[in-house]
């Protein structure tokens, strides 16, 4: 048997070899798994031989062929390799010359300049800049200023004339008298203020005509002076049982959910929640008015519990998307009696500007 039948037959168990071991996986018996180590070993060494031996023998017929080889018009090759070289940079050099000779001969024509000497101690001669004066028509007349247009009359100056001085109305400021004042007057019930030293100025009145005495009617007797009455005191503000105690800060309220969320906390004095009640809202400028359920008696409404940022309640109040306006929300009983002041809450529909919010309602006592 030769060699290449011998690796031909090595190959072939070793593929059914590997098919028996992709079968059972880990499962391959050991004597399986060692044959197959074996004929990989036997197999490359059989290679590396038979490769070696068919590269001696190339070599061997390669050695012959350059001998018997006869080298082009007797020239080694490195000669004949600088003489291929030589005769290439020779054909670009032609090609280069022929492209710059006709980018030269097509490129447009440019006018030769001539250049003056000027000698470093004359002075400098100034270039004179076109003027753009109207050039009068040959064929056409000539105007003068005494003859005139067309019409007869002529827009130009006459020399020798002095301008013309025209007046210009300057306005002036009328005085106008002052009305005499007159005494107005005060209610009864007006305090009347006391006398304080005055910094201004004092008014000189101008004078007043005499005017004709005349018969007056017989003047009532003076009604007693009413006593000076106190303003009275404006309604104090209706006081409601429960008071905002705490707000969210909204830096820390972001979010990207696109409904209100606003987290409340009815709680007593003693920071315990209190159930039964519900969270009123009117929003400005829609006029929409929303009502929350009840709360509960226990912590139920969280935002987040693994949060950095936890706040808890006992109701939670959702009024609808975000829009722009305001919404004024208050605690109310379960009947809608308002307990508590309202507290607006501004939002927009720019969702860089969404938060939700947190509000905590305290019983005063």
């Amino acid at each position: 048997m030769s060699v290449d039948e011998l690796i031909q037959a090595k190959m072939y168990r070793l593929e059914e070899l590997k098919k028996y071991q992709s079968y059972y996986g880990p499962n391959t018996p050991y004597p399986v798994i060692v044959e197959i180590n074996d004929l990989e070993v036997e197999l490359q060494q059989m290679l590396r031989l038979d490769k070696m031996r068919s590269t001696r023998v190339v070599k061997k017929k390669t050695v012959k062929k350059q001998q018997d080889k006869v080298p082009f018009w007797r020239m080694s090759r490195a000669t004949f390799d600088a003489i291929a070289t030589i005769a290439f940079i020779g054909l670009v050099f032609l090609f280069g010359s022929i492209v710059f000779a006709a980018y030269v001969r097509t490129r447009p024509h440019q006018p030769h300049t001539t250049l003056a000497y000027v000698n470093p101690g004359d002075p400098p001669i100034p270039t004179l800049r076109p003027t753009f004066t109207p050039t009068s028509d040959p064929n056409s007349a000539l105007l003068t200023a005494s003859e005139g247009a067309i019409d007869g009359t002529t827009y130009l100056p006459t020399p020798g004339e002095a301008a013309t001085e025209v007046p210009t109305p300057v306005p002036t400021l009328t005085p106008s008298a002052t009305p005499p004042p007159t005494d107005t007057p005060l209610p009864a019930d007006t305090p009347v203020p006391a006398d304080e030293p005055s910094l201004a100025p004092p008014v000189v009145e101008p004078p007043v005509a005499a005017l004709p005495v005349t018969s007056a009617p017989p003047a009532a007797a003076p009604a007693a002076i009413a006593p000076t009455s106190v303003p009275p005191t404006p309604a104090p503000a209706p006081g409601f049982p429960f008071t905002v105690a705490e707000q969210g800060n909204r830096e820390f309220q972001r979010t990207n959910y696109h409904v209100i969320t606003i987290y409340v906390a009815a709680v007593s004095a003693g920071n315990i929640p209190i159930g039964g009640l519900k969270v009123i809202g009117d929003h400005v400028p829609s006029g929409m008015h929303v009502e929350s359920g009840l709360s509960d008696w226990n912590w139920s409404a969280i935002n987040c519990l693994d949060c950095d940022y936890v706040k808890q309640g006992n109701v939670k109040f959702e009024p609808g998307t975000f829009a722009d306006g305001v919404w004024n929300i208050y605690l109310a009983d379960e009947s809608g009696t308002q307990l508590s002041s309202a507290v607006p809450l501004s939002y927009s529909a720019d969702p860089a500007q969404w938060v939700w919010d947190f509000v905590v309602f305290k019983k005063d006592s």
